[in-house]
């Protein structure tokens, strides 16, 4: 069985549902990884940053954006909330041939008691990123049916507002990689769901090949399905919202379950 913290391909079945003024839903498939960071920026993985090849990780997308260390980041993270300990894995999409693009990675940070916080960090396609950073006040384990709720604060798609908040909840393994966002709206009414849900098997120099030749264009692949899915909500005659300026706040905590979910 596939350790997420020893590295892992994780085969993930990605699932989004609108409800409210349209209901709508769509699926696709796509292969993440899942990378310890240490062990990724020390180069014991097959999957080394910043090296050129069909399927490549940038430090430059991720954290400062910056192209500067992985490690120095996360741990910046966690640090104020007495969580800097922690052992980390990152799971993302890596880059393909011509593109990358990542709607949302998760930064995991776990000690030998279980899971203590995962780091949402959403990206939109223009450009942009926030972190929500998921955990409990106290910090006690994240069971796999806690239900950790953050304001939205973040502008993703057009044809949503930047309002409401999500509830996030997170299933680590072993063997399998889970992560459910939904949506609320202000009014407290669940308006969106999203899932993503993979089996994991071993991160191998050979199975990274295999996965490099198959899903080469993979990051093109997911921007065209999301662009697929504006254009058929527009037909719909679903509004169109223009992008707001980015909010000076880049880092917000999901933490208790709100009493009106």
């Amino acid at each position: 069985m596939a350790d997420l913290w020893d590295g892992a391909l994780i085969d993930a079945a990605i699932w989004h549902a609108r409800t409210g003024d349209v209901a709508r839903q769509f699926r696709y498939r796509a292969l993440y990884a899942a990378l310890p960071v240490d062990a990724l920026e020390a180069a014991h993985l097959p999957l080394r940053p910043d090296r050129p090849g069909l399927w490549r990780l940038r430090r430059q997308d991720y954290g400062a954006r910056d192209g500067s260390s992985l490690t120095d980041f996360i741990r910046s993270q966690l640090a104020p909330v007495g969580l800097s300990h922690c052992q980390i894995t990152l799971v993302t999409m890596p880059c393909g041939l011509l593109h990358g693009f990542n709607p949302v990675s998760f930064w995991l940070a776990r000690d030998d008691a279980g899971l203590r916080a995962v780091l949402a960090e959403v990206s939109n396609t223009f450009g942009e990123s926030h972190l929500y950073l998921c955990r409990h006040p106290d910090k006690r384990v994240i069971a796999p049916g806690d239900r950790l709720s953050g304001e939205k604060l973040f502008h993703v798609s057009p044809f949503l507002p930047r309002e409401g908040y999500y509830v996030f909840r997170f299933d680590p393994g072993p063997g399998r990689f889970g992560a459910w966002v939904d949506w609320f709206g202000k009014d407290g009414d669940l308006r969106l769901q999203t899932s993503m849900i993979g089996k994991a098997r071993a991160l191998t120099a050979s199975a990274l090949r295999r996965a490099a030749l198959r899903h080469a264009f993979q990051p093109l692949r997911v921007t065209g399905l999301i662009h697929w899915q504006a254009v058929k909500l527009l037909l719909r005659g679903v509004r169109y919202r223009k992008k707001p300026p980015q909010l000076e706040i880049r880092r917000s905590e999901a933490t208790a379950e709100r009493s009106d979910v």
